[in-house]
C-alpha cells in the first residue's frame, strides 16, 4: 500500500485545507460512472457529468484523499495557457481548431470564477492576469515571438500584449526588466481550497468518495483496487482514468505518462513596507521568459509562493515522499526568487514542497473516450491543469453523454500521444532534456545570445 498522507511532506496549501478521511471501498459495488483519481480532472469530470445528468450515480476512488497530488501542490494559477503552442495544436488538427481550443481555455477561466462565486468557495480567487518578464535579450525575443504567433492566429491585445519596462515596473518592480507580456486571462488562487469546495459541492449532489483505494487495473466496466482490507472491485457503465502524474503506477499504463517533478517555496507574510517596495498590488501571477519554467503568485495572505521545474526524473517513473523535497532544486528556486525580489533578501522561506506533473511523450494534453470499451482518460497538462482539466473534463462528459447536438470536439479529444521509451532510454532522454534546457538558460544569461545548437537539439527531443 501507499504511504499514509502524513508521511508525505506538506505544502503551504495543505495548512489551510480540509483533511478528508474518506473510507476505502470495502466491497464490490456498482455505479453508473467510476472515476479513478480525486484531483481536478476527476472532480471536474463529475461536475460536468452531473450538470448534464443529475441522476447519475458516480464514485470517485483515490489512493489517498482528494487533492493529494498535483491539484493540491501546484502554483495556484488558473490560466488560459496550455503546454502546447497554437502552432503545435494546428499541426495536429487545423488552425481553426487551435483557435477553438484557445477560446475554450479563455472561457474556462471565467466559468471557474463564476462557479467559485456562485458556490461561495473561499479559495483566495483573484483574476489579476499574468505577466511574463524579460530580463535578458533572448527572453525578450521569445516573449515577442509568442505575441506574434498569437496575432497570426487572430488573438489581439485583449488576449496577450507587450508592455514596456516602465509599464511592467509600475505593476511589479523586478530589476533589469526589459518589458513583459501581459494577459488578463489568469487568476491566482489557493488550489487545495478549490479542491475542498469542489468536493463539498459534489457531496451535496450524491457523489460517493472512497479514499485509501489504489486502483491497480482498469478493464471494461470494472476496476480492481487494493485497500487496507485487501483487493476489491467496482463495476460501472463508464470508467474514467484521471490519475495524471500517478498514472505510471499502474503497470498497464506505465509508459503513457511520465511524472516530472516541480518544486515550490513560500515565504513568511511580507510587511506593508516590503510590499510597497515590490508593488504587485493586483496579484498578477508572474513568470519570465527563460526556458526552464519558473512561476509565482502573491498569495491572499501576503506571501510569495515561488516555483520552478528542473528536478531530475526518477528511474522507472517512481513517485514517493522522498522525492517531494530536493535541497539543490529548492536552493536554486530560492536564489531565483531573491534575484527577482532583492528587497526581500532577509525574509525567511517557511515552506518547501514538490509534486509530480503528468507529461505525455509529445507534451500534448488529451481527453480520450473509447465508445467500445466505455473507458475514458484525461490529462497530460504539464502543470497547466487547473483550467485545462475543466476543459478536458467537459469534453469527456459531452462525449460520454452525447447531450450537445452538433458538438465539435476540441483537438485534444482522442489525441493519441506516442508512448514513452522503455527504461533506461526514458531516464536518459528526459534527464538529458532537462539538463539541456538548464544549459540553454545558463548560456543565454552568460552570453546574452541563444545557443542555436541547443535550440535545435531541444526541438528534436520535444516533438
Amino acid at each position: 500500500m501507499d504511504q499514509t498522507f502524513s508521511q508525505w511532506p506538506p505544502s503551504l496549501w495543505s495548512e489551510d485545507a480540509l483533511r478528508w478521511n474518506f473510507h476505502p471501498l470495502s466491497h464490490a459495488q456498482s455505479f453508473d460512472v467510476v472515476i479513478v483519481g480525486a484531483g481536478y480532472s476527476g472532480l471536474w469530470t463529475a461536475h460536468h457529468l452531473l450538470k448534464r445528468d443529475s441522476s447519475l450515480s458516480i464514485a470517485i476512488l483515490d489512493a489517498q484523499q482528494p487533492g493529494f497530488g498535483a491539484s493540491g501542490r501546484n502554483g495556484g494559477w488558473c490560466s488560459a495557457f496550455s503546454p502546447m503552442s497554437l502552432e503545435a495544436v494546428a499541426a495536429q488538427s487545423s488552425k481553426q481548431q487551435a483557435i477553438e481550443l484557445q477560446q475554450a481555455l479563455i472561457k474556462s477561466v471565467d466559468e471557474i470564477g463564476s462557479y467559485i462565486a456562485k458556490s461561495d468557495i473561499e479559495c483566495g480567487w483573484h483574476k489579476g492576469g499574468t505577466l511574463s518578464f524579460a530580463r535578458i535579450q533572448p527572453q525578450l525575443e521569445r516573449i515577442k515571438a509568442s505575441i506574434r504567433l498569437c496575432r497570426e492566429f487572430g488573438f489581439d491585445e485583449s488576449f496577450l500584449e507587450f508592455i514596456t519596462a516602465d509599464q511592467a515596473d509600475s505593476r511589479i518592480h523586478i530589476p533589469n526588466s526589459l518589458g513583459a507580456s501581459y494577459s488578463p486571462h489568469c487568476a491566482a488562487l489557493h488550489p487545495a481550497q478549490l479542491v475542498d469546495g469542489l468536493v463539498r459541492q459534489l457531496q451535496t449532489q450524491g457523489v460517493h468518495f472512497f479514499g485509501s483505494t489504489r486502483v491497480t487495473r482498469i478493464e471494461p466496466h470494472v476496476v480492481t483496487a487494493q485497500t487496507p482490507r485487501g483487493a476489491v472491485t467496482a463495476s460501472s457503465r463508464w470508467i474514467i482514468r484521471a490519475t495524471e502524474g500517478f498514472t505510471a503506477r499502474m503497470p498497464q499504463f506505465r509508459r503513457d505518462v511520465a511524472p516530472l517533478y516541480s518544486y515550490m517555496i513560500a515565504t513568511s507574510p511580507l510587511t506593508d513596507k516590503q510590499w510597497g517596495d515590490i508593488g504587485w498590488d493586483n496579484r498578477e501571477t508572474i513568470s519570465d521568459g527563460r526556458n526552464l519554467v519558473i512561476y509565482a503568485q502573491r498569495t491572499a495572505d501576503g506571501r510569495i509562493a515561488f516555483g520552478g521545474r528542473g528536478a531530475p526524473y526518477q528511474y522507472s517513473s517512481r513517485i514517493g515522499p522522498n522525492f517531494d523535497n530536493n535541497d539543490t532544486i529548492h536552493a536554486l528556486i530560492e536564489k531565483s526568487m531573491r534575484e527577482m525580489f532583492p528587497s526581500i533578501a532577509d525574509i525567511p522561506v517557511t515552506h518547501r514542497w514538490g509534486g509530480a506533473l503528468g507529461v505525455h511523450r509529445d507534451w500534448f494534453t488529451s481527453a480520450r473516450i473509447d465508445l467500445n470499451t466505455h473507458i475514458a482518460s484525461l490529462g497530460g497538462y504539464v502543470g497547466d491543469g487547473v483550467a485545462f482539466s475543466y476543459v478536458a473534463a467537459k469534453e469527456v462528459a459531452q462525449s460520454i453523454l452525447s447531450v450537445t447536438p452538433n458538438h465539435r470536439p476540441l483537438p485534444i479529444v482522442n489525441h493519441v500521444s506516442p508512448r514513452w521509451e522503455p527504461e533506461p532510454l526514458r531516464y536518459v532522454g528526459i534527464n538529458s532534456l532537462l539538463r539541456l534546457t538548464s544549459r540553454a538558460d545558463e548560456t543565454e544569461t552568460k552570453t546574452g545570445r541563444r545557443s542555436r545548437f541547443i535550440v535545435w537539439l531541444l526541438g528534436k527531443l520535444i516533438p
